[in-house]
This record gives structure tokens, sequence and C-alpha cells, in this order.
């Protein structure tokens, strides 16, 4: 089978990783990278592309066409509309869903006038709100590029801090000093540290890759993205949707940033048996 990936260095990564427990299985893959069109345009924040899953079209197609067997994704980056042809086949176990601040100041002693880098609303949003709170002044500037062209940027001293998922430096294994942020309130972006297969319905490939699919992690990202449907978000929302399964329940967390100074937090513990219905609930009593 062919599995087709960005070509950026994290994207291999969670494609071999994909590869790896495949071929556990007795199946032999090859890797195909292609350029997706976030690849292309690396001059507007993700709120600003012309389009949403900018970087998830490209392979699509070529999974539609057959000249691809499947994609890998970050499965933030698939958005909730989809080509009905489509499966997301398999999710693999969830790696860490958090932020994190990467600087060489604490996130409790970030100095007045600290030059923030950032390409996400959310995030954006949470870290503007909880230094207000502290009293403290900070610029937020998009940021784009690939997690070694960020972290350069910053040793460069382009920025003082970046904001960046925990995920992805755990996985290119990066020596990098980061502070992770608390879930209380940097409530994450739905889905994040999850790898997500994509396939064409119906084919040899979604059954193949359905073996190595994880329960928990499944329900977590259909609960979050059940969430995300309700309130409407995406990469030009702050918005923020974290659940965690346990054996007879589901942790939720929902962070819906309204202004620089208001924003909502909302945490239940779920049914896992009713996770999807009751998520919809929670998310449609947002006083949005």
């Amino acid at each position: 089978m062919i599995i087709g990936t960005r070509g950026s260095e994290l994207a291999v990564l969670q494609a071999e990783k994909v590869r790896k427990r495949l071929r556990a299985l007795g199946y032999e893959c090859t890797i195909k990278t292609v350029r997706s069109l976030g690849d292309v345009i690396k001059d507007k924040g993700l709120y600003e592309m012309p389009e949403k899953g900018v970087f998830v079209k490209k392979l699509d197609m070529l999974v539609l066409n057959g000249e691809i067997d499947l994609g890998v994704h970050s499965m933030k980056d698939i958005p909730l509309e989809r080509d009905e042809r489509l499966a997301t086949s398999a999710v693999l176990p969830r790696d860490s869903p958090f932020d994190v601040l990467v600087s060489k100041h604490k996130l409790d002693d970030m100095p007045d006038g600290a030059l923030i880098g950032t390409s996400s609303v959310r995030r954006k949003f949470q870290f503007l709100q909880f230094m207000d709170a502290k009293g403290v002044n900070v610029e937020i500037k998009d940021i784009r590029g690939n997690v070694n062209t960020r972290i350069g940027k910053l040793r460069s001293g382009d920025y003082d801090a970046i904001l960046l998922a925990e995920a992805g430096l755990e996985r290119m294994n990066m020596a990098v000093e980061y502070e992770r942020l608390d879930r209380d309130p940097f409530v994450p972006s739905p889905n994040q540290g999850i790898i997500a297969v994509v396939t064409k319905e119906g084919t040899e490939a979604e059954e193949i890759t359905g073996k190595i699919d994880d329960a928990d992690t499944r329900i977590e990202a259909e609960v979050e993205n059940e969430v995300l449907t309700v309130t409407g978000g995406g990469c030009a929302l702050p918005v923020g949707v974290h659940a965690s399964c346990n054996t007879a329940s589901v942790d939720l967390s929902v962070y819906f940033g309204t202004s620089r100074e208001k924003h909502i937090l909302e945490k239940r513990m779920i049914s896992k048996e009713r996770c999807l219905a009751e998520a919809r609930e929670l998310a449609n009593g947002l006083p949005l």
C-alpha cells in the first residue's frame, strides 16, 4: 500500500508510525510525500487561508483518485465537512494533547512587552487573557513554518516565546526546554495529539487500517468533533475542546473566547455510554 503524507519532518514521522503499526500486522507500505496548499502559502495565518483543510485536501484528492491508498494527517487539520467518499479509518493512540510555552521565560515570569509567536487564534486568545489577568502586557505575532523553523526563529531572537503542541516536540524527540500549559485554562485544540488515517470508503485499505484503530482515542475525537460541530468552531474561531476517556466516563473541557476580556470555560464529566449526546447537550447550552 502507498501512504501519502506532507513532506515536513514531523508529517513523515507520523506516517512512519502508521507504517510501523501496519508492518507489525504483516502489511508492507511505501511513503509518498506531497506539498499541500498550507505548505505553499506561508505568509498568512491559518485563520486567513482561502479555504478550510489546506493541509489535507491534496492528499484527499490523491486518495479519491487512487494514486495513494491512505493519507496520514494530524487530525486537528481535518475539517468537519468532508467528501462522503472518504473515511477516517483509524486513529492511533493519542499523544499529548497539550500546548507548551517554549521560552527562556516561565509563564508566571513573562515580562511586559514580550513578543509571543503563534498563528492559532485559540492560543492567542487564551494567552492574552491569562496575561491580562496577571496585569502583564504582551504582543502576539503570527508565526508560520514547521517546528524546526519556528524554533529557529525563537533562537534567533525574533520572538521571546512561541506556543506549540507538545505532541510535535515529543514525536521529533527535540531537545528543547519548554513548559506545559495546563488544560485549565489552556484547553487544547480539538483532536490535538491525534494521528489520523484517511482512506476511501469501502476499500481494502479502509478494512486493513481499521485494525490499528484505537477505541478510546476514537471516542475522544468524536466527542470533541461533536462539540466543534455545534459551536461552529474552526481555525478562525478561538475554540478549545478536550475529552479524556476513563473507564466509564469522559472528562470534557470546552473553551470559547468571546472577546479578549471574556471567555467561556465549561468542564463536565459525561457518561461514556452517552458521550456524544451529552457532549451535544453541553455545547448547545453554552451562552454563545
